[in-house]
């Protein structure tokens, strides 16, 4: 049985819109979702309908519509994230396309982006940048969105992400300046780069149990980590930067919050990385790992 069977029964046939809106957010509610009103508004748009309908007391919803609403809130109730309903999700001042089976790209990433941005502009013209586990393409689109004479491979190894990227890449225009190659990390990446970046897992297998379904059960494992210690994508990535990046050119790779320390005394380890420095987030924690080839 599904978590939305307990909720309370959904309104007549040809119910008003407003109270389709109420029962919505009610039945959220009771699933436990954090924020019901707003999320009950955002699936009564992707169903099709309009917000502004709301404001009409005599607006009806008609079946077809009503049936879509419903739908999604029961998955919805299921915990299925809002972003693989939605199907799309916005990153800094872009909107990607997603599904099922691709990682959804966090705030925390955007604060990535905007560093990696900064950091880009300063580099050589026709800038080579890789990015290593793209997922929807999010980190690479960003990069050849900011400067119009960067070459940017993005390499992933799940299907689903490869498909998503390179759609989110073909309906951005950015075709001719992003690949996207099929690549375990730098199993099939031999060039050199001025710049890598990446969000690799790093959820330890302790940590995984304590997070919601949306993340633990329906989010791609491979892209959560679930290691010992979340350190083994970090551990490999950094013993091939060497043989990546080209002389002053920089990588720049997200961590988990307390992984600051234990990070960056992995990357001193690697001979030639130089200028370690952690980032942290708005939030005050450990967040991004800069290193420099010297």
């Amino acid at each position: 049985m599904d978590h939305c069977t307990h909720g309370p029964p959904p309104p007549a046939r040809r119910a008003q819109t407003r109270q389709l809106l109420q029962w919505g957010e009610t039945l959220l509610a009771g699933s436990g979702i954090a924020h019901p009103r707003h999320e009950a508004l955002v699936l009564w748009e992707t169903a099709g309908g309009d917000r502004r309908w709301f404001l009409d007391r005599a607006a009806v919803a008609s079946p077809m519509l009503a049936a879509h609403y419903r739908r999604l809130l029961y998955a919805r109730c299921e915990r299925i994230p809002l972003r693989y309903l939605t199907r799309r999700v916005g990153f800094m001042d872009f909107e990607l396309l997603l599904g099922p089976g691709v990682f959804i790209p966090r705030p925390e990433t955007e604060e990535l982006a905007e560093l990696a941005t900064r950091i880009l502009r300063t580099l050589p013209h026709r800038t080579l940048a890789l990015d290593l586990g793209t997922g929807s393409g999010a980190l690479a689109c960003a990069l050849a969105r900011a400067r119009s004479d960067a070459q940017v491979l993005a390499v992933d190894v799940a299907p689903r992400a490869l498909s998503c990227a390179r759609g989110n890449v073909r309906r951005l225009g950015l075709s001719e300046r992003v690949e996207v190659r099929r690549s375990d990390w730098f199993s099939r990446v031999h060039e050199r780069f001025h710049l890598i970046v990446g969000n690799p897992p790093y959820i330890s297998l302790s940590e995984l149990s304590a997070l919601e379904p949306e993340i633990s059960v329906h989010e791609p494992r491979r892209a959560l980590g679930a290691d010992a210690d979340g350190l083994s994508a970090l551990r490999e990535i950094l013993s091939s930067l060497p043989c990546h990046l080209l002389s002053g050119g920089w990588a720049l790779l997200e961590i988990g919050h307390g992984q600051g320390r234990v990070a960056r005394a992995l990357a001193n380890r690697v001979p030639g990385l130089v200028e370690t420095e952690v980032y942290h987030d708005m939030g005050g924690r450990a967040r991004i790992l800069a290193v420099r080839w010297m």
